[in-house]
């Protein structure tokens, strides 16, 4: 009868198998790690596309914000977000006349529908109905800012331009939409290498352009970087 001896690693050879897997360890995890997607690019392309679709979606809601010019011979309607009554009739003078524009019951239904339940209700017409559109975990409002958290953790600082005529609309954006892509994780900076907080502008018709200033500001920085990760497909990036 054969007897079989019981064969192990020996500890020098142990050792050395325990060696070589650390180097292609050391090797092989960094490799993984520097190829993964840029997380900023990624995050405000999603940011943008946030936006974009929001404000495309309110402001093609004829309910809301009506295509209509004129409701009476005289009475000229501010077309667009310049349109920012909420919920009461028309009023009528002593010959039946319009005497101030206002939208339909129907109007005032939609907006209250989609504030109901939303944690932004106190600041404008537009403020609100662009925080309610979007998934919110968080907000404090004042009567022309909206501070939020998205559900996806950006935060979110929507502001009312209440200087904004039917004079200077082409020119001068009404709203004004500021978002961190990552909350409170760092670089917290809007001119870091990759900065993580953002600018865009928003004007009366709909129109969506990255904020730009002809005065020193701090966004015209991350503005630039912008224009790069939305005007340039998404890459794998080495980390340097």
């Amino acid at each position: 009868m054969k007897k079989y001896k019981n064969k192990a690693f020996t500890l020098a050879e142990a050792t050395l198998t325990l060696f070589v897997l650390s180097v292609i360890a050391a090797v092989m995890i960094p490799a993984a790690v520097n190829v993964s997607p840029d997380q900023f690019r990624t995050a405000l392309r999603n940011a943008y596309s946030m936006t974009s679709s929001t404000i495309n979606t309110l402001i093609n809601n004829e309910n809301l914000y009506p295509s209509k010019e004129l409701i009476s011979d005289s009475i000229l309607i501010p077309k667009g977000f310049l349109y920012n009554t909420t919920g009461t009739k028309h009023t009528f003078d002593s010959n039946n006349k319009i005497t101030t524009y206002s939208e339909t019951n129907d109007i005032a239904w939609e907006y209250e529908a989609l504030l109901k339940n939303c944690k932004c209700t106190s600041s404008t017409k537009l403020v609100n109905a662009f925080c309610c559109s979007l998934n919110v975990s968080a907000a404090s409002c004042t009567s022309t800012i909206c501070k939020f958290t998205t559900n996806n953790g950006m935060y979110w600082t929507v502001t009312q331009n209440s200087s904004i005529t039917t004079a200077n609309r082409d020119t001068t954006p009404i709203l004004y939409v500021e978002v961190d892509l990552n909350g409170n994780g760092k670089p917290n900076s809007k001119t870091a290498t990759s900065p993580d907080q953002y600018k865009f502008s928003v004007y009366y018709n709909g129109r969506i352009e990255l904020f730009t200033s002809s005065t020193a500001d701090e966004y015209n920085t991350s503005s630039e970087k912008a224009r790069e990760y939305l005007e340039t497909p998404t890459k794998n990036k080495k980390k340097t």
